[in-house]
């Protein structure tokens, strides 16, 4: 079980995280879902897949955008904050709103070659159970993912990496 200051994630964030997340950040770790899809982490030992790091730069990226791009957005772009992307580089956002009641916030994802935005009515332990069990399909997703037994794989240590 990961040792997670959530005091402090959240000053650094600027904003209180649902307790889905923090529930599952705690049990599960940092790691991958299918190989495929990850949920940032507070505490990854891996900078892309930080949760305040991946989600500023998110931020950033959306903040860059060329305004004809931005305004296919169907969310303001203040109210997404990153918590998740995938191995082709598609980001999943939660939709922050209400600020205030972060249990009841949505979940979107962004394809990186598209402009499709589309929306998940729940948290991101629902998203994960339904994209997983194929209950849901977003079509941001590859078509062959989820495989049919999809599991979570804990991200190495480190220290067991060699450099090639």
């Amino acid at each position: 079980m990961a040792d997670i200051d959530w005091e402090r994630v959240e000053d650094e964030l600027d904003i209180s995280l649902p307790d889905d997340y923090k529930w599952l950040a705690e049990r599960y770790g940092s790691g991958s879902f299918d190989q495929f899809m990850t949920i940032l982490h507070p505490t990854s030992r891996f900078y892309p897949t930080r949760l305040v790091d991946a989600a500023e730069r998110a931020a950033e990226l959306l903040e860059q955008m060329p305004e004809s791009l931005q305004k296919k957005v169907p969310y303001e772009i203040e109210s997404l904050l990153a918590v998740g992307k995938t191995d082709n580089g598609d980001t999943i956002y939660w939709i922050t709103d209400p600020e205030e009641d972060p249990n009841a916030w949505t979940v979107t994802a962004n394809g990186a070659r598209n402009t499709k935005w589309p929306h998940f009515e729940g948290g991101i332990v629902e998203f994960l159970v339904a994209i997983l069990s194929k209950a849901t399909r977003m079509d941001v997703f590859p078509s062959d993912f989820p495989h049919p037994h999809p599991v979570f794989t804990p991200d190495p240590d480190p220290s067991a990496l060699r450099r090639r």
